[in-house]
């Protein structure tokens, strides 16, 4: 029974590495950090659900060592509720954290590991992923996934290149605004008219002189009257001399 197990865990490996392979739409996250025991290699994401490390690297010196993910934190300061132990090689059985069944890694050199997230996880929910010994709590070395990953199933961004021409357009738009502006200029022409009703109002006093210069034909007139008043009676004196 368990080599049946292992056949078949070998087959489903090859039908996915194979249809990786064919697809060609593995996306590289990044290198593995080499911290301790000469670990390093190349993680790709063949899916939202499946980790590949290629020329994966490890001398097999640690004592309780696997592949480790979590979606929070780091390696060294996470939740491990929230972490999950990645098989390898995978017999279709996921490990939480402190499972004591879960297999411990072997020495590789150059190989191609494929790793399978359990049901509750995403590749683009993952935060990083380490060698870890759980026995020592040492990090043999890790991978920080960056903060927007995107998977080959997010394979439809091309389609916000439509939106820009509607930019276009809606810039287009604004050019008939410019023609209200020379609107608004005239406005500014209405401030010195203001300004003429300012003076306007300094004409007013001229008129206040006008005004004043009324009373002036009064003392004129008295003068005429004086003067008939003293024709007459000069001509009264002469009448009365005659």
């Amino acid at each position: 029974d368990s080599l049946l197990q292992e056949i078949l865990t070998m087959l489903i490996l090859l039908v996915l590495a194979a249809a990786a392979a064919v697809s060609g739409e593995k996306v590289k996250i990044g290198d593995i950090k080499t911290l301790h025991h000469a670990v390093s290699g190349e993680v790709y994401a063949l899916d939202d659900k499946t980790l590949m490390v290629q020329n994966f690297n490890y001398d097999g010196a640690g004592p309780d060592a696997f592949f480790w993910v979590g979606v929070e934190g780091t390696p060294a300061q996470t939740n491990e509720d929230t972490t999950a132990i990645l098989a390898h090689p995978f017999q279709g059985v996921q490990y939480k954290y402190r499972n004591e069944d879960a297999p411990i890694l072997k020495a590789a050199s150059n190989e191609a590991v494929t790793l399978i997230l359990p049901e509750n996880m995403k590749v683009s929910d993952i935060a990083w992923l380490s060698v870890w010994c759980r026995k020592f709590s040492v990090d043999f070395g890790n991978l920080i996934f960056p903060a927007e990953l995107q998977t080959s199933s997010a394979s439809a961004l091309p389609s916000p290149l439509a939106p820009p021409t509607n930019d276009l357009a809606a810039k287009a738009e604004p050019e008939p605004e410019s023609e209200p502006e020379p609107e608004t200029e005239p406005e500014p022409e209405t401030e010195p008219g203001y300004e003429h009703g300012s003076n306007s109002v300094d004409a007013e006093p001229e008129s206040e002189p006008s005004v004043k210069s009324e009373p002036e034909p009064e003392p004129g007139t008295g003068t005429v009257l004086s003067l008939s008043l003293l024709s007459l009676l000069t001509a009264l004196a002469a009448s009365s001399l005659l």
